[in-house]
C-alpha cells in the first residue's frame, strides 16, 4: 500500500472526524490535524510521508490560496495535494477553492468506492486510476452480477470506462476468464461479454488501496453502449470536479 499519510484538516468537526473515520477504515494512514498552524508542525516533521491534504469546503482562513501555497511548501516535493470535502459549491466557490491551489473534490455524499478513487488519485499511487491509459474512468457504485458459464456471482463497480471496469468482489475469476456482466446502467440494463485482465486478492501482491476484486475488459462491446458508457463518465467526471 501505498504508505504517504493523509493529512485531515479541521479533524475536530463532527464532518471531518467522520472522514477520518471512514479512510481509517479502508486503511489509509491518517493525520488528524484540528488547524493549519497542526498541520503545519505535522508536515514539518513528517515531510514526505505526507502525499495529500484534505480541507472542508469551509475552511476558516483568511487567505485560503496563501495559507494552502505555504503548506505545499513545507512537503519536501512540493506535490502535496490539497482535496476539498463538503457540500459542492456554487460556480464561485469551486473558481475560488481551484485558484487557492485545490485540485480534488470529495462532494458530499460520497460513496466508498468514490472515497478511494478520489484519494488514490490524490495520493497518485494507483495504476488503476492514473496509469497509462487511452480511456477516461470514473468510479461507480452499482451492483452488478457476474456470470461465468452456470454460476452467477453478485459483485459491485468500483470504475467503469467505455472499455472496461474494475469490480469489487471477493470471488473474482482468474486472469483471462470469460465472464459476461450485467450493469445497472442509468439508461437500463446492459449485459456484456467481458475477459478478466487482473485480479486483486490477499496474498503477497495484494494492492491494499484498491478493493478485493478483478479488472475485467469488455470484449464485443455494441458502439452504441461504448459512446453511452463513455458520455456517463464524461458526465461523472464532471459532477466530481471543479
Amino acid at each position: 500500500m501505498n504508505k504517504q499519510r493523509i493529512a485531515v484538516l479541521d479533524a475536530g468537526s463532527a464532518s471531518m472526524r467522520m472522514l477520518v473515520t471512514r479512510l481509517r477504515g479502508l486503511e489509509y494512514p491518517v493525520l488528524p490535524c484540528k488547524t493549519p498552524d497542526h498541520a503545519d508542525q505535522l508536515l514539518r516533521r513528517k515531510g514526505g510521508a505526507v502525499g495529500a491534504c484534505v480541507i472542508p469546503v469551509d475552511l476558516p482562513t483568511f487567505d485560503l490560496r496563501a495559507a494552502l501555497r505555504f503548506l505545499r511548501r513545507l512537503e519536501p516535493t512540493g506535490e502535496l495535494t490539497f482535496v476539498a470535502s463538503g457540500q459542492r459549491p456554487e460556480a464561485e466557490g469551486r473558481r475560488l477553492l481551484r485558484r487557492a491551489g485545490v485540485e480534488i473534490a470529495l462532494w458530499d455524499p460520497v460513496d466508498d468506492h468514490t472515497l478511494r478513487f478520489q484519494v488514490n488519485r490524490a495520493l497518485a499511487g494507483s495504476e488503476i486510476v492514473r496509469g497509462d491509459r487511452t480511456l477516461l474512468r470514473a468510479p461507480a457504485f452499482w451492483p452488478v452480477v457476474v456470470s461465468t458459464g452456470s454460476r452467477r456471482k453478485p459483485a459491485r463497480i468500483y470504475s467503469l470506462s467505455s472499455g472496461g471496469a474494475y469490480l469489487a468482489t471477493f470471488a473474482p475469476s482468474v486472469p483471462g476468464a470469460p465472464l459476461s456482466v450485467d450493469l445497472p446502467t442509468p439508461w437500463g440494463r446492459t449485459a456484456l461479454r467481458a475477459r478478466v485482465v487482473m485480479t486483486n486478492v490477499p496474498g503477497n501482491f495484494l494492492r491494499e488501496n484498491l478493493p478485493v476484486g478483478m479488472a475485467i475488459r469488455f470484449e464485443q462491446t455494441p458502439p452504441s453502449v461504448e459512446q453511452a458508457l463513455a458520455g456517463w463518465v464524461d458526465e461523472r467526471l464532471e459532477v466530481m470536479g471543479f
